[in-house]
């Protein structure tokens, strides 16, 4: 796990701090496995009054973040034909994250989150709506589960680009031949993605 400062994006998600003589990254391994916490030790973060208001608050190049931390996995080396040891694929989830003020306090909201998963880079997008979807705590007959068209099939099929998961595949194939706009925002329809949800009940 590592924590960058003022994190600047690179070539295959390398991240590069822009200002490491004063706040240098910040690294903590861990073992392997699942479900375990991520706590930066007390007085290894920021000081904020080390800057000005201005300086921390706007960053001139839209590639440098005021914050990044970056899940790493650690490639597990293989034996190759020969017998000697090839390194795996790095893969790593990395979180940006930039600094606001309101009402006198600095908040930190994530702007982008991108998965690096044998050598391609993804970036995650929320889709609006899916909640609902895939809710288990809500009653089946709850408003917002089903297709705004035929309010009877559940929403599996998101609008992009605008994101807005509101419709069953059959309303959607149907939509396709009427309109090429969002039920809901009325953007313009670029492609349609289902989404198949198994909701596997709690052991």
């Amino acid at each position: 796990m590592a924590v960058i400062f003022f994190a600047k994006e690179g070539e295959d998600c390398n991240l590069t701090p822009m200002k490491e003589s004063i706040l240098p990254p910040i690294t903590v391994p861990f073992e392997q496995g699942l479900g375990q916490k991520f706590r930066q030790p007390s007085g290894t973060g920021i000081d904020f009054s080390m800057f000005e208001e201005a300086e921390l608050l706007k960053v001139d190049d839209a590639s440098i973040y005021h914050l990044a931390v970056k899940a790493e996995a650690l490639p597990v080396n293989q034996s190759g034909p020969d017998g000697n040891q090839v390194a795996g694929a790095m893969n790593s989830q990395i979180t940006q994250v930039v600094f606001e003020k309101e009402k006198g306090e600095y908040h930190a909201r994530v702007v982008k989150q991108i998965l690096w998963v044998n050598g391609m880079r993804y970036e995650l997008q929320e889709i609006y709506g899916i909640g609902n979807s895939v809710d288990n705590g809500v009653d089946a007959n709850d408003l917002g589960k089903e297709c705004v068209i035929c309010l009877s099939e559940p929403r599996d099929t998101t609008v992009l680009p605008c994101r807005h998961m509101c419709m069953c595949s059959s309303c959607a194939k149907v939509l396709r031949c009427q309109t090429n706009r969002c039920p809901i925002c009325r953007q313009p329809v670029e492609r349609l993605l289902e989404i198949k949800v198994n909701n596997v009940p709690d052991e």
